[in-house]
């Protein structure tokens, strides 16, 4: 068992009985948020982002921020490409 530098100075020797003993701290509940939105896009779901009211997806990429690096957004794919000639 690892046991982190920190952590080891409180970690001290217990009986088997003594460790039974013990209560286990309860699990917090996750919140679960049902999300009636399909996903994005099987593929690359990083590069989308979903508005939870409409449930569209759009690029995170900007035409500006690819412009900026002298590439052209393509919307299909949500990246940033290289200019058709």
């Amino acid at each position: 068992m690892r046991i982190k530098p920190h952590q080891g100075q409180h970690i001290g020797e217990m009986s088997f009985l003594q460790h039974s003993k013990c209560d286990c701290r309860p699990k917090k509940e996750k919140a679960r948020q049902e999300n009636p939105c399909g996903p994005c896009s099987e593929r690359r779901k990083h590069l989308f982002v979903q508005d939870p009211q409409t449930c569209k997806c759009s690029c995170r990429n900007t035409d500006s921020r690819c412009k900026a690096r002298q590439l052209e957004l393509n919307e299909r794919t949500c990246r940033c490409d290289k200019p058709r000639r």
